[in-house]
């Protein structure tokens, strides 16, 4: 078929008048395939688009993967350590930030001591250093314990028992002399004897005293339960170390337990304070223990006016 003959049956088939059904079945048919190839190519153009997105997306995923489940003696595990360090700003609550420190404090010794174990004493050391770094920083920022001096009850003075007197012995009579019927026969005169030679004891070295190590500020958390008057859970009550700040460092819960996490020494005292406002009426309490190791189980305390 020539470009003559073909143009011919264009210009006939101007002046034709098909089928109404069929108009609109072939206009139907026309339409739902040119939806259908436009919803492909925008599907294909889109995800064409998105593939170097979704692919920097799983790249940063799996390098933040990797850093974050980094070890000690992996080149990614400063970058752990910094991308940690910053995430303390994310916790706003004192309670939540001085929890999260400590579990950074408690997983960096472990990783720590799981290395001196391994025999990487390079990379061991690395992390003993950054552990050092996190325990400054867990005592920068928790509130420091006050010391407490608590007094000791002083023994009573027990009296001394009288001296008993002793009897007095009463003087013998003194005996009469006897005249001896000759006088005694003088014994011959021992030599006289050597004299033996001592030496001069040596003079022993004085011992220099070795100072005692003073103990060093540790995270203490204590943990305790508070109590209304009537013995019921006292919720809601302002925990303190201090009287002299009347900033809450944390409050008891509904049940009355409080967990407080301070700096403290091994040996030290600590107190705690707590009250709690209510109306016109003042609920005061007080509980002190002795600091023993990182964790310190306060008394029950029973509020009073």
């Amino acid at each position: 078929m020539n470009d003559d003959r073909l143009t011919g049956l264009l210009g006939a088939l101007r002046n034709e008048r098909m089928d109404r059904i069929a108009d609109d079945r072939i206009r139907a048919r026309l339409e739902n395939a040119w939806t259908t190839r436009r919803r492909q190519r925008s599907l294909g153009f889109r995800l064409r688009r998105l593939a170097p997105v979704l692919a920097a997306i799983a790249l940063f995923a799996g390098l933040g993967g990797a850093t974050m489940n980094a070890s000690g003696d992996s080149v990614l595990y400063g970058i752990r350590v910094a991308v940690e360090d910053a995430a303390v700003a994310l916790h706003a609550s004192p309670e939540d930030k001085a929890e999260y420190l400590l579990a950074l404090l408690d997983q960096r010794q472990s990783e720590a001591a799981r290395l001196e174990q391994t025999g990487q004493a390079l990379a061991a050391s690395r992390v003993r250093q950054i552990e050092s770094d996190t325990l400054r920083l867990v005592q920068s920022t928790l509130p420091t314990a006050p010391e407490v001096e608590v007094a000791l009850p002083t023994p009573s003075p027990t009296p001394s028992p009288s001296p008993t007197p002793e009897p007095t012995a009463s003087p013998s009579p003194s005996p009469i002399p006897t005249p001896s019927a000759r006088p005694p026969t003088p014994r011959p005169t021992a030599p006289p004897a050597t004299p033996v030679r001592t030496d001069a004891p040596t003079p022993r070295p004085t011992a220099t005293p070795v100072p005692t190590p003073s103990p060093t500020a540790i995270a203490v958390t204590a943990i305790g339960v508070v109590k209304n008057a009537d013995l019921t859970p006292a919720g809601g009550v302002c925990v303190r170390l201090t009287t002299a700040s009347t900033t809450c460092l944390t409050t008891t819960a509904a049940d009355g337990s409080y967990r407080l996490t301070s700096s403290a020494k091994v040996g030290q005292t600590i107190q705690l304070i707590f009250t709690r406002q209510d109306a016109t009426v003042l609920w005061k309490g007080l509980a002190s223990m002795v600091v023993k190791g990182p964790t310190v189980l306060m008394p029950d305390v029973k509020l009073q006016k």
